[in-house]
């Protein structure tokens, strides 16, 4: 017998031998033996073709050990080398995306790597080259990934050699895709995506369906409605084992373009007909797809019908995206013809549609974790009749007219998102919110909500909540935040609520951002503010504060770059804590009782606004810093004093710059006239001097408010051939003289001229009508808000500039309501000459001032066109003649003053003329009437309605008498019986009538069948 082998030697003999096998622990792996040299040669000579600016190459050619390289697997048991994969991740950290792409050409090189199985080279830039021929020849090739590389050419007819292919990815280049026979040859292929290149390939049907194992397809951005196959390619080609078909953006308009896919093949799972332009009902044969999951139908231009009744047999459906194809349905109708995938659906998009109704028992699909109606015309109630617990995780109604109160939210366990914003819910918010444990985000903005329950304090991982511009009410206390440790965000502007808590209160939480606008806070600064150490944004704006800035402010977070405490009585020097930090995007601390000097303006700031307090002396410290990134900045009302530094050709992108109501003097810096951005100007009421500088560069600003000053000089012509975007121009209380320039009519948007107050000559210019905005009856003007970007979040900050003006005999400042006011006032000048009577073309003007001049002639006659004009001031001019009758025209007239002209004759009568006072018509010497004394010699015209005999005035109304009667029926008599008389008593003459008769009635006949016969003879030819 032989000798018997041990059983223990034997076991660990075959583990080992297992372990090699599994594990590749061959004496390469153990010592680490160095890759395949050749194969290592030819990766570096690869690398050497390419442009890495990123460095994402650095490793390659440090070690000898090229597996170890980056993008690089080798076979652990053989060292050669199966994975190249150099594929861009794209990463978009704040506005814009970036990938770190590679750019170069594909060397020949990589054909060394002969075991090659998987190459990845997508989202680089090849710049345009064609794809390398080469890669056919990489027959071990598995997984193929070449898209959004920036490829151009034909795809290379050499792919037919790659038969081990599995998938392959050419999507998103500048590839022409004109023919497709080497698909067949890739029996194994199971994904392919074509899309995002310049698809040429009429027989695509043909050849695609000649792959038996495709599974997935990505034909998106291909432009197949160009290209829809035969019913005889259709009737003969089948892919049984697709089940994934993507289809977007492929310029469908109608459902017979994309009809192929109900006999592609029978186990199709997903569908995307996304960004097309299909705009009929819905295809019924969708509902035959018995297999369908998922079903993207969103981005289409309109749905007739909604959801068809046969969506009813998806019992498989996962997903259904009807998002944005202008659905116009009921509701409940929708839900009910989505029944049979009641237990199976999970994600349902309707956004962004015209669904109407209420939501009710949308706990009846079971499954559902998704909804997504936000953008609708929903208008009904949000009901939960059936009481079952929701699967929910996301939900959003947002931008609705949902009404009524909201449901109770213990239904909805599993919430983690609930977006409720802009609709008409009113009430409370039930109490039940407090079992959401898992809500993270609560958004109910904007709505009509009364009560926030204490139950709030239970959501310990609610990071975002969003309850303002609603009719909050009550009192906050520690109560409602007293588990919230995961909020970051917290948002309760404009409400009604207070905040009581206790003075050394520490809350459980750390905010990113706290908005509190008008919540009353005060009158004590809050002092659990000290306690939050990460904050970017701090909104404490009209929160009741009335104390001194506290000292703990110096040490505000870093992070910080929002600071609101506008609108409260904070008094204090602000010079310390906005020194101490130099990242601010935006101050506002407008409308307090801040003192002291203007603080070193931050180097990053883009909103400054310190207007409406008590700060004085030199703003000269502005230009310390350069703030090149300012949009806008408010210094006004306060008490700067001195010259305003040359210095803003700094700031370019600066939009908005109001230095109003200051003590600033000297004269206006030149290099104001330099930013190029500049939308609106005011530096009205100051003390500065001279001739106005240049502002053509400034060819956006739409409002040049520098009222107020001692500025001299002629007005500059440039104003009215560079700054043609202008809408107000207040140039009031200074000391311009020369004459108006004609160029100014060139302003076709200008909405509010004040030139009065200053020491203007010569004649009002004639092209006044060339105000195109003035000339609109029918049009409005154009508000004076700004919304001012700033980079951060991102977002923007309304700004609502006023305007000093005289509008119905009063000065006062306006803002919001400069929208309607449209206005020429050319007041307390020295014009001369006559009122030009293009100035009655202005048909959209409100109020027209022209008083304290030296105007002679006439008031202009079309003046009753002016329909909408409500104040009319004249007085004080040498004007002459009548009164136009028109004046009586204007009904919205409401303001008129005439007084110390030379006006003559009778005031025109009508209610609107007599209802004014008496001072509007006087110091016109020869002017009468009412209001005025009555005109000498005048006699009323005769009314009837004024008669004082009533009996007189009843017998003109009658007919003049009975007489009237009697001649009337004699006449009637006579005339009857004498004509009928002659014809009974004299024979000849009867017998001459009916003959006449006879005759009428034969030729009436004869001519009637003889145009008959001629019309019938036309037809026939």
């Amino acid at each position: 017998m032989g000798k018997r082998t041990n059983p223990r030697h034997f076991l660990v003999t075959w583990s080992l031998l297992l372990l090699e096998t599994a594990f590749g622990l061959t004496s390469r792996e153990v010592n680490k033996t160095l890759c395949i040299e050749k194969e290592r040669d030819a990766l570096l000579e690869f690398k050497r073709g390419l442009n890495d600016d990123f460095g994402r190459l650095s490793t390659w050619g440090d070690e000898e050990e090229c597996c170890n390289w980056k993008g690089i697997e080798c076979d652990k048991r053989t060292g050669h080398v199966i994975v190249l994969d150099l594929h861009s991740e794209v990463t978009c950290p704040g506005h814009a995306c970036f990938a770190p792409i590679l750019t170069g050409k594909v060397s020949p090189s990589l054909l060394e790597l002969e075991y090659l199985n998987f190459l990845d080279l997508s989202v680089n830039g090849f710049e345009n080259s064609e794809i390398p021929r080469f890669i056919g020849s990489l027959k071990r090739l598995e997984y193929l990934n070449l898209s959004s590389s920036d490829f151009s050419g034909e795809i290379p007819a050499q792919f037919q050699n790659l038969t081990s292919l599995r998938i392959l990815d050419l999507g998103n280049n500048n590839l022409i895709v004109k023919d497709l026979v080497w698909l067949s040859h890739l029996s194994s292929l199971e994904f392919l995506r074509l899309g995002g290149n310049d698809f040429q390939a009429r027989n695509w049907f043909r050849e695609i369906t000649k792959v038996p194992s495709l599974k997935e397809l990505d034909l998106s951005v291909c432009g197949l409605s160009k290209f829809v196959p035969s019913p005889a390619d259709v009737a003969n080609s089948s892919l049984i084992s697709l089940s994934v078909l993507h289809l977007c953006c492929n310029e469908f308009s109608t459902s017979s373009e994309y009809s192929w896919l109900f006999n592609f093949s029978t186990s199709l799972t997903s569908i995307d007909l996304s960004h097309n332009q299909l705009s009929r009902q819905i295809d019924d044969r969708f509902g035959s797809l018995m297999y369908l999951e998922h079903l993207n139908l969103a981005n289409n231009f309109g749905a007739e019908g909604g959801v068809p009744s046969s969506f009813g047999n998806l019992t498989r459906l996962h997903y259904l995206d009807m998002s944005n194809t202008q659905t116009y349905q009921w509701l409940p109708e929708l839900f009910l013809r989505l029944s049979g995938s009641r237990k199976s659906l999970e994600v349902l998009g309707l956004n962004d549609n015209s669904l109407f109704g209420s939501i009710v028992n949308v706990t009846r699909f079971s499954s559902l974790k998704k909804l997504y109606l936000q953008k609708n015309m929903l208008n009904g109630f949000f009901m939960e009749r059936v009481g079952q617990v929701s699967s929910l995780e996301y939900l959003d109604l947002s931008d609705n007219q949902m009404r009524g109160p909201l449901p109770d939210l213990a239904l909805f366990p599993s919430l983690r998102e609930l977006h409720l914003g802009s609709n008409q819910f009113q009430g409370r918010i039930p109490q039940g919110i407090g079992k959401l444990s898992q809500l993270r985000i609560f958004d109910v903005s904007s709505n009509r909500l009364e009560g926030l329950p204490e139950s709030m304090g239970q959501l310990s991982n609610l990071e975002r909540f969003d309850a303002s511009y609603n009719v909050l009410k009550g009192t906050i206390t520690e109560s409602h935040f007293s588990n919230l440790s995961s909020l970051v965000d917290l948002d309760l502007s404009f409400n009604l609520l207070s905040l009581n808590t206790r003075f050394d209160w520490v809350p459980p939480f750390q905010l990113q951002f706290i908005r509190l606008p008008s919540c009353n806070m005060g009158p004590s600064f809050p002092k659990w503010l000290q306690t939050q150490n990460n904050y970017t944004l701090l909104d404490i704006s009209l929160a009741n504060i009335s104390d001194m800035l506290p000292s703990w402010f110096s040490n505000l977070p870093p992070e910080l770059k929002i600071l609101n405490l506008s609108n409260n009585h904070i008094s204090g020097r602000v010079s310390e804590f906005i020194v101490s930090k130099q990242d601010y995007m935006i101050i506002d601390l407008s409308s307090n009782n801040f003192s002291g000097h203007l603080p070193l303006v931050p180097a990053n700031i883009q909103i400054f606004y310190l207007h409406k307090n008590h700060f004085s002396g030199s703003i000269s410290s502005i230009c310390r810093n350069t703030i090149g990134a300012a949009t806008s900045i408010d210094l006004s009302r306060n008490q700067f004093s001195g010259e305003v530094p040359d210095c803003w050709m700094n700031m370019s992108n600066l939009a908005v710059l109001n230095l109003a109501y200051n003590n600033f003097s000297g004269k206006v810096p030149q290099s104001l006239g330099s930013l190029t951005n500049l939308e609106a100007l005011y530096i009205r009421q100051n003390s500065f001097r001279g001739m106005l500088p240049s502002f053509s560069q400034c060819q956006l600003l739409q409002i040049l408010d520098i009222g107020g000053n001692k500025l001299t000089g002629r007005i500059p012509a440039w104003i009215g051939t560079d700054l043609l975007q202008l809408r107000i121009l207040s140039l009031r209380s200074n000391k311009f003289d020369g004459s108006i320039p004609s160029l100014i009519c060139q302003l076709q948007f200008l909405q509010i001229l004040d030139l009065s107050e200053n020491g203007l000559s010569g004649k009002i210019p004639q092209c006044l009508n060339n105000f195109t905005i003035l000339r609109q009856e029918n049009g409005s003007g154009e508000s004076m808000d700004f919304k001012v970007r700033y980079d951060y979040i991102p977002g923007s900050y309304l700004y609502i500039g006023d305007l000093l003006i005289q509008w119905k005999n009063q000065e006062s400042e306006y803002k919001n309501a400069l929208l309607y006011l449209k206005i020429i006032d050319l007041s307390s000048n020295k014009l001369v000459g006559g009122i030009p009577k293009e100035i009655a073309e202005m048909r959209g003007l409100r109020s027209l001032n022209l008083s304290r001049n030296d105007l002679n002639g006439t008031v202009v006659e079309g003046i009753g066109q002016m329909k909408l004009l409500e104040s009319l001031d004249l007085s004080r001019n040498q004007l002459s003649g009548m009164i136009p009758q028109g004046l009586s025209n204007l009904t919205f007239l409401s303001v008129l003053d005439l007084s110390n002209n030379h006006l003559s004759g009778r005031i025109p009568s009508s209610t609107q003329l007599q209802s004014f006072d008496r001072s509007s018509y006087s110091g016109n010497a020869q002017l009468c009437g009412p209001p005025l004394e009555e005109c000498p010699g005048y006699a009323p015209p005769i009314d009837r309605g004024s008669n004082t005999n009533p009996q007189e005035h009843d017998d003109d109304d009658e007919f003049s008498s009975l007489e009237f009667y009697v001649s009337m029926v004699l006449g009637f008599f006579v005339t009857f019986w004498g004509i009928l008389g002659c014809l009974i008593v004299n024979r000849s003459w009867r017998n001459a009538y009916f003959t006449f008769l006879t005759d009428m009635k034969s030729w009436l006949h004869m001519t009637s069948r003889v145009c008959f016969a001629r019309l019938k003879g036309k037809l026939r030819n």
